[in-house]
């Protein structure tokens, strides 16, 4: 690899530090009002992080270079997450909660947006709940909004960095320009953000509790400031306003664009919005179903209300839980580990396949079985009025086996440490999809230095 493009990875890397640093300023200027002894924990790495990005900015600053290979943007999106996840670590290791793996763990886990952890909620004080918010919130897509915006500066194009970054088979643009997209994108993720605040705030949340639930809902975290995730407030309007922030969450920003530009009619019939939207709803009646003829001491609406929202959390990824669904019938539990594994929609914070690789799945299946019958027709792969061109087939069927290699690393490694057997496949299955939390958080505990590799190889 050239000198060059060296220079231009270090000085991304540079960039994406000094901003890291600088977003620790929030929760040390939190800290001045709960607990003015814990701030240097995060003025300490901040100032630090913020020099040494700077200073390293000046010196591997280059003139603009308008192509840069491939593999040097790939090598640039995996450096830059390390560093991302290096430099977060910092305030857990100095707030002397964690050692040095489990503050590794726990940085790695916010930002991306896995929210897994090795403590409770209740062992870290509020400045760092806040951080271990703020840090799912930059890796939700906070992290492709600073990625192009350094871009031009550091002297490479923003659409090949986006295209690296952007976990979905089919990419589009919403404007002209990539620069345009992601502002689109960023306006939409702050409104979401900003507009879970307030809602969580009106229906009974507490200021500082309203912020973090936000920052993980929008983000689809789901790291909880209560052991007892969202069952803690045992509020059915908490839990419905919840629901709908994961929803929106995991719904495609770019549909929320089109929505305003073209009409609500041109985004509810958008192929990836209907797949996702059916997928939470058949496994919400079926769900209310299973626990209604399997336990008659729930209510038809206890049933329901319990389903849509687990069913939301986990198609999301978010993994926010108001009971133990591991307890439910056998079929519910079963059903719950399946949709964690869809996800949501690509062009989302959702983790898992993504809805619009089922579909295009699905409708892979249909035409070989149509050809079976007719081997002469010519079945062209479609999405919308478009087209797609054969690269997009061979890369979604390439994507379920190659993706979920690590499901298979991970259970056979837990099985070594003679883990659960029943648990063993879910709790990677977690990791892999990015789920937070959830129900396995206890039971996992112990073994969460066992994932971590798992969860940063999933992620890139």
């Amino acid at each position: 690899m050239s000198v060059l493009n060296l220079r231009l990875i270090a000085n991304a890397l540079a960039a994406l530090v000094a901003v890291v640093g600088t977003m620790m300023l929030v929760p040390a200027a939190y800290s001045l009002l709960t607990g003015p002894e814990d701030g240097w924990t995060f003025w300490l790495p901040g100032a630090a992080a913020v020099a040494l990005g700077a200073a390293l900015f000046s010196l591997t600053r280059t003139r603009r270079n308008r192509y840069v290979s491939r593999q040097s943007i790939f090598l640039m999106v995996v450096v830059c997450w390390l560093g991302v996840v290096l430099v977060g670590a910092a305030p857990f290791l100095l707030a002397g909660v964690m050692g040095p793996v489990d503050a590794l763990f726990n940085s790695m886990a916010g930002f991306t947006t896995t929210g897994a952890a090795t403590v409770t909620p209740e062992e870290l004080s509020p400045a760092l709940l806040l951080w271990r918010s703020l840090s799912q919130w930059i890796g939700g897509i906070g992290i492709i909004v600073l990625f192009v915006a350094i871009a031009p500066v550091a002297g490479f194009g923003a659409t090949q960095l986006y295209s690296a970054e952007a976990a979905t088979p089919v990419q589009e643009r919403i404007t002209p320009r990539i620069r345009d997209t992601v502002k689109v994108l960023s306006f939409v993720y702050g409104g979401l953000t900003l507009g879970g605040v307030v809602v969580l705030h009106l229906v009974g949340m507490g200021t500082f509790d309203a912020v973090n639930y936000a920052l993980s809902t929008v983000s689809t975290g789901g790291f909880s400031t209560d052991s007892d995730s969202v069952a803690a407030f045992d509020s059915w309007a908490i839990e419905l306003a919840i629901t709908v922030g994961m929803v929106l969450a995991g719904t495609n920003f770019t549909i929320y664009y089109i929505a305003a530009q073209r009409g609500l009619g041109r985004a509810v019939g958008n192929a990836e919005l209907v797949t996702y939207l059916g997928v939470i709803l058949a496994s919400t009646m079926l769900i209310t179903a299973d626990l209604r003829a399997s336990d008659h001491s729930f209510s038809l609406a206890i049933a329901f209300r319990e389903a849509l929202f687990q069913s939301a959390s986990l198609t999301t990824g978010t993994a926010f839980s108001t009971t133990d669904w591991s307890a439910w019938p056998p079929f519910s539990v079963a059903l719950l580990v399946l949709i964690m594994a869809v996800g949501g929609c690509a062009g989302s914070t959702a983790g898992g396949m993504k809805a619009i690789r089922v579909y295009l799945l699905s409708r892979n299946a249909a035409q070989e079985i149509f050809r079976l019958v007719h081997p002469r027709a010519v079945t062209p792969l479609v999405l919308g009025d478009r087209v797609l061109p054969e690269r997009i087939r061979v890369g979604v069927l390439a994507f379920v086996p190659m993706g979920y290699v690590p499901v298979s690393y991970g259970a056979a490694r837990l099985f070594q440490e003679r883990m659960n057997l029943s648990l063993e496949k879910g709790g990677v299955l977690y990791k892999v999809s990015q789920e937070g939390s959830g129900f396995l958080q206890g039971q996992f505990r112990s073994k969460f230095g066992e994932l971590l590799q798992i969860v940063r190889i999933r992620r890139l």
